[in-house]
């Protein structure tokens, strides 16, 4: 007898139709409510229409609400949205009896993991959907209507929920613990420029100059920080400069993270499928991560517990200078490692019985936190060392000691290397500095001044540098030394200049004067006329290129006004403010600048044509030493 054996093929489905509606369902109140609170404002302006009410829109208007819309809440919301849209979809995983329940279901992981996915994704969307389309209703009705604003919107929508989305399931799928889930959910989404700032504060008290701001490459790395520097409406005019629609940049870079959210979700779902139920309760879902985890604590317990212990037991009672002492750092940073430490594993074991055989995981945490101690201070890259070259140069402000804003295109580049001459004289001295500093006993030759450096490349990176360091008069004597070059650049024409010349082609729209003009309590404002623009400014270039003049600057005012070759600063001791406003083209946009200067005794053409215009008199010039 023949059997013949059919088979019938399986098919595998990754959605289930049912989880995906129980979801939406338990979940109402979250997305319902979110809805409801977004949907007022569209409601009330169509509410508005409908009794009468005139409301004007036009199609600018709308871009541009669609788009700060976008580049402004967007992104602060869907990070906490997401997040709690994550974790009531991934709840079950932190539950024993839960997890054991529904994967005890006839329902693979796949399936599990594509539905929780998808409902979720639903959950965040519903929102934007309703309150989206009352939106569009609305500009419709107003002939404002502008598809290609709303289709980029509902893709910026699309890709920045797919970040947030993935980053909080990706933490969903490593931790047992829905509190947990919240924790690296936060530090994952800050981490980079958390690292940066922290290890940049360390580099700061060892490093000569160095400053402790983050940088701009470390905000790539957290979608927050990175959309709200890098994604902004920018509004164009037409040639006779009526108002066009505005556009969205730094879309590419929605884009790219909304990618980076694809690819995480890729790995959870990956996690999800090797995840065990048994570690529902546990702060690390897998074995291999513990050792992360407390290296992890061990080095931001060093860098921040250990900065403060350093602060309070050693700084404020026994160093002596600006920098830190090195062996007293180190000492702070590998005891709080340990507690960092003994921290993280109290929270694996559950239990505060983790002292046992622990010695050799305390000896590595204080090695590793000792190495990046000694790493930073000895600046193994000569961080604190560089100094760009002027051709890389796109911008550079300087403010303290002298006040220099120097621009590519705008300025000779003259005036950046003058900036480098004396970011570099600095830097030659830095041992003279700072042992000044440890050993400084007051002097009438010898002041305190500072400097920063704010440098633009033109590759688009930031270098901020400070300095505080001391002036000697008789220092300003000596070929070579910082304080001779400071001294020859203060009054330099070529500096005056670069620093007063307005722009090829550019139109003046307005001259002010301001401060105590009087003598009186009463601050003052005083126009110079139309007609007289180019006069006050011919007679400003003139002050410039015979040097009457010096960068403005407290220190040379405050210490010794002969440093200089000018006298009687009294007469000047309240010096009023003169202010320049112009306005020129460039790259085929119309630009509006200004700058201000410090009116100073040897502004004697400057004086002499605002007295020749009638904005001052004599007599008040005068006064202004009163």
């Amino acid at each position: 007898m023949n059997w013949e054996v059919s088979s019938m093929p399986f098919k595998t489905s990754f959605f289930n139709p049912t989880l995906f509606k129980k979801n939406l369902s338990r979940s109402w109140p979250l997305w319902g409510g979110v809805t409801a609170v977004g949907a007022l404002v569209p409601l009330y302006m169509l509410l508005a229409v409908m009794s009468g009410e005139k409301i004007y829109l036009e199609q600018a208007d709308f871009v541009s609400f669609l788009y700060n819309a976008a580049a402004c809440f967007l992104p602060a919301f869907t990070i906490c949205y997401a997040l709690l849209v994550a974790m009531f979809v991934w709840s079950y995983l932190h539950n024993s009896r839960s997890v054991g329940m529904m994967h005890a279901l006839p329902v693979s992981r796949d399936t599990l993991f594509v539905t929780n996915t998808l409902s979720g994704l639903a959950m965040l969307l519903i929102p934007y959907v309703v309150v989206g389309g009352f939106l569009s209703v609305f500009a419709l009705c107003y002939g404002a209507m502008d598809v290609g604003a709303v289709l980029i919107t509902i893709a910026a929508v699309l890709l920045e929920n797919l970040t947030f989305f993935g980053l909080a399931t990706f933490c969903a799928m490593i931790t047992g613990n829905i509190f947990a889930v919240a924790g690296y959910y936060l530090v994952l989404n800050f981490l980079a420029p958390m690292l940066d700032l922290l290890v940049n504060s360390l580099a700061q008290v060892f490093i000569f100059g160095l400053t402790s701001e983050v940088s701009e490459f470390s905000l790539y790395f957290a979608p927050i920080t990175g959309l709200y520097n890098h994604v902004d409406v920018m509004s164009h005019h037409d040639e006779v400069y009526n108002l066009l629609p505005p556009t969205l940049e730094g879309f590419w870079l929605i884009a790219v993270y909304g990618l980076v959210g694809v690819l995480l979700l890729i790995g959870a779902w990956a996690l999800y499928r090797a995840r065990r139920s048994e570690s529902a309760g546990d702060i690390v879902a897998f074995r291999g991560l513990r050792p992360v985890l407390r290296v992890s604590l061990s080095v931001l317990s060093a860098l921040t517990l250990g900065r403060m212990a350093y602060e309070i037991f050693w700084n404020a009672l026994f160093a002596n200078g600006e920098y830190a002492d090195l062996v007293p750092m180190l000492v702070c940073m590998a005891l709080t490692a340990i507690v960092g430490y003994y921290i993280a594993s109290m929270l694996l074991e559950k239990s505060l019985r983790v002292f046992k055989g622990s010695l050799k995981g305390v000896a590595v945490v204080c090695a590793a936190t000792v190495a990046l101690g000694v790493a930073v201070s000895l600046d193994i890259f000569g961080i604190g060392n560089r100094v760009p070259e002027a051709g890389d140069v796109q911008s550079v402000n300087v403010w303290g000691s002298v006040d220099v804003n120097y621009m590519a295109g705008n300025h000779d580049m003259v005036l950046c290397e003058k900036v480098i001459e004396i970011h570099r004289a600095i830097l030659a001295e830095k041992d003279y500095i700072q042992n000044f500093d440890n050993e400084f006993v007051w002097s009438e030759d010898t002041a305190w001044t500072n400097i920063r450096f704010d440098y633009t490349m033109k590759d688009g990176s930031h270098l901020y540098r400070a300095y505080l360091f001391p002036v000697s008069q008789s220092r300003m004597g000596e070929s070579g030394t910082y304080d001779a070059v400071l001294k020859s650049i203060v009054d330099d024409p070529v500096v005056l200049m670069a620093e007063v010349k307005v722009p090829a082609g550019a139109e003046f729209s307005g001259m002010m004067l301001e401060g105590r003009l009087s003598g009186a309590e009463e601050w003052e404002y005083r126009y110079v006329a139309p007609a007289d623009y180019e006069v006050v400014y011919a007679a400003l270039l003139r002050d410039a290129r015979e040097g009457n003049f010096c960068l403005n600057s407290s220190f040379y005012y405050m210490w010794d006004k002969e440093l200089i070759q000018m006298a009687d600063w009294e007469f000047f001791k309240n010096e009023p403010m003169f202010e320049i406003r112009y306005r020129y083209e460039k790259d085929g946009s119309r630009r509006n600048d200004s700058y201000y200067l410090n009116l100073q005794p040897g502004m004697k053409h400057t004086l002499k044509a605002l007295v020749d215009c009638g904005v001052v008199t004599e007599e008040i010039i005068a006064g202004w030493s009163n």
